[in-house]
């Protein structure tokens, strides 16, 4: 049996996963267990037994790569539910914290900052020692479980200073060490701010991750899988338990589907593409321009700028959980979601309010009694009483004008995003190919794109796991970088060996030889603020720098990269059959019109030529495709489906 990979993200609603044997790659779902998502985590291992009539530990045997995405960070940062975390700084630079909002991300982690935030005064002599341990007790007694160093003056080698000081005093080995966050060995920024916020924000998600994270690695090593599981970041990267940055799970899962969107572009050379991720709690968009995916050279959580690049993708309120209501006679949709739990009123959990989900069933985008996602059965009648008492009798409309403007409301909103998105980038909506992903986006796709303006919608055929079909594009990397001011020319030399040593040491930790890294350089040399030089070959820089005096600075960049497996694109037959509808139900494209529309099975789909005219329906396992009057469906060699309006 071939060696599979396996890459999961975990969603709001459901847990996705995607397992590749190298020819084909298959889909799997499962309900995602808020209360322990490691229930889910297993989960998915045993459906993929199942799918592959194996034991899961036969399974797990066969496996050569596990990638997993995980909401752990995100929702402690939602949840607000971290340890208590407390700052060390220098005196000067406590205004930067005082001034903080209490609402504001690290606001309300540090509030109050007068018992959170200590100031202390250096001199570098022998009274420092006194002042450092002072400020370390006074923030354990006020309750700080974790903290956090963040010099700002000679960062470096004063945090250093501060480490043997603390260390003398709590040493590692003993059973309650203190667990303590030097800034500098987290991240190289110049900004104080920026560089204890992304300090704080690390060590507030070190704990759940790291309890949770392990307890999923253990999972596997009952199963006796003895290779590492690799947990995938906001960076696109993947990195083994023990060597991941807290901080950069964050927002991984909606990192994964641009990924695969990347992928996908790349693949069709398209070059400028615009991607909605549609999923039970939310919509996440964003933009690829010529080809290359947009970041932020200092990436911004919730409020709060942190030292690391992240990934530019916009939350949108709106997914197929968001709770439509009338208050005071207004219709409003959103912001919070029925979630997975109790989940839409049609799931028969115990949910009452109207939701997006509810709303497709009553326009008859889904069979009343089907599962959806191939987990949940859903009921017609509580979705129809949802729509009815929620939103249709306050408004004074009948059921079907409710469930209408639930969907046009939602399509609307991202329709507006993606208009206003590409006038910023001097763009027309026209100029993009709208790929639609997550469980709801192949449902909404052709309506989002006409009222912005698209024409064309690409829907891969992994779109409702397209989070988990990106992750599988992930490679072990680790990232360095520091500005070296120079002198007599040795400080660049020391730097460049400084940098591979920690990045050969990181990537053994992750369980790769040199011989199997890349390593990538970047020297750029500096004279004031003026760019000399750009290379990628150290020895070249070194040469340039004993031929230029006038060189004062150097800003040098490495990456190393341990390639795993890749997921890709196969060809599939082509066929001539027509597909035939497996049914027919009446279905509301309009408030005043229902209109008999064929539904056709995914898999007739696929025994066909591709090709369908709307109105028609499409039912796949895991989510539902929608072709309206004045679109066309078509499979292309590669098995992806394209939407396309009349006329274009």
């Amino acid at each position: 049996m071939p060696q599979l990979t396996v890459d999961i993200d975990t969603g709001g609603t459901f847990t996705d996963a995607t397992i590749s044997d190298g020819k084909q790659v298959v889909a799997l779902k499962v309900r995602t267990t808020p209360h322990d998502l490691t229930e889910s985590f297993r989960g998915i291992i045993k459906a993929a037994a199942e799918r592959w009539n194996l034991s899961e530990v036969e399974f797990v045997k066969q496996v050569d790569t596990f990638r997993y995405s995980t909401t752990i960070g995100t929702n402690t940062i939602i949840q607000r539910n971290g340890p208590h975390i407390g700052l060390i700084v220098l005196e000067k630079d406590m205004p930067f914290f005082t001034s903080l909002d209490p609402e504001s991300l690290l606001g309300s982690i540090l509030y109050p900052v007068r018992q959170k935030v200590y100031g202390i005064q250096l001199d570098g002599g022998e009274a420092d020692q006194r002042v450092i341990l002072n400020a370390v007790e006074t923030l354990l007694s006020e309750g700080a479980e974790r903290l956090v160093v963040s010099i700002s003056e000679q960062a470096e080698v004063v945090e250093r200073r501060i480490k043997r000081i603390v260390f003398s005093e709590y040493p590692r080995h003993v059973l309650g060490a203190l667990p303590i966050l030097f800034s500098t060995e987290l991240v190289a920024d110049t900004n104080i701010l920026r560089r204890a916020t992304t300090a704080v924000l690390n060590a507030y998600l070190h704990p759940n991750l790291e309890t949770f994270l392990y307890k999923a690695e253990d999972i596997l090593r009952q199963y006796r899988y003895n290779r590492p599981l690799f947990i995938f970041c906001n960076d696109g990267t993947s990195n083994r338990v023990a060597k991941v940055t807290a901080v950069k799970t964050f927002n991984s899962g909606p990192t994964g589907g641009v990924e695969g969107a990347l992928h996908l572009a790349r693949h069709y050379r398209l070059p400028h593409v615009v991607t909605i991720d549609i999923g039970g709690t939310s919509t996440d968009l964003a933009f690829l321009v010529d080809g290359q995916l947009e970041e932020d050279t200092t990436g911004m959580i919730e409020d709060a700028e942190i030292s690391f690049s992240l990934r530019r993708i916009e939350p949108l309120g709106g997914g197929g959980g968001t709770i439509a209501r009338v208050e005071q006679g207004q219709f409003r949709l959103g912001p919070d979601s029925a979630g997975a739990a109790p989940g839409p009123a049609c799931f028969g959990f115990g949910g009452t309010e109207a939701t997006v989900t509810d709303a497709n069933l009553v326009l008859g985008y889904f069979c009343d009694g089907a599962t959806l996602a191939g987990q949940v059965p859903i009921d017609g009648e509580r979705a129809l009483h949802a729509i009815t008492t929620k939103v249709a009798e306050p408004l004074g409309i009948t059921a079907t004008e409710a469930a209408v403007l639930i969907r046009d409301t939602l399509e609307e909103r991202i329709a507006e995003a993606i208009r206003k998105g590409a006038a910023k980038r001097g763009l027309s909506p026209g100029d993009f190919v709208l790929i639609a992903f997550g469980g709801s986006g192949p449902m909404h796709a052709a309506g989002i794109a006409e009222r912005a303006g698209i024409g064309s919608v690409l829907l891969p055929t992994m779109a409702s796991v397209f989070s988990s079909f990106g992750i599988g594009f992930s490679d072990v990397v680790h990232r360095y970088s520091r500005t070296v001011h120079l002198t007599d020319g040795t400080e660049l030399r020391q730097a460049i060996d400084t940098l591979f040593e920690r990045a050969r040491i990181d990537m053994r930790g992750e369980g790769f030889a040199s011989d199997r890294v890349d390593f990538c350089w970047k020297l750029t040399l500096l004279q004031g603020e003026q760019v000399v030089q750009v290379t990628d070959q150290p020895e070249e820089a070194l040469e340039q720098l004993q031929q230029n005096s006038g060189i004062t600075a150097a800003f040098v960049e490495l990456e190393a990269r341990a390639r795993l497996p890749h997921l890709g694109l196969q060809e599939v037959p082509v066929r001539l059959d027509r597909p035939e509808p497996l049914s027919q139900r009446h279905v509301a494209w309009t408030a005043d019109n229902r209109v008999v529309t064929p539904i056709y099975a995914f898999d007739a789909l696929e025994n066909s030529d591709g090709k369908l005219a709307g109105p028609a329906i499409v039912e796949t396992k895991y989510t539902t495709l929608v072709v309206p009057p004045g679109w066309r469906l078509s499979r292309d060699r590669y098995g992806q489906y394209m939407l396309t309006q009349e006329g274009n």
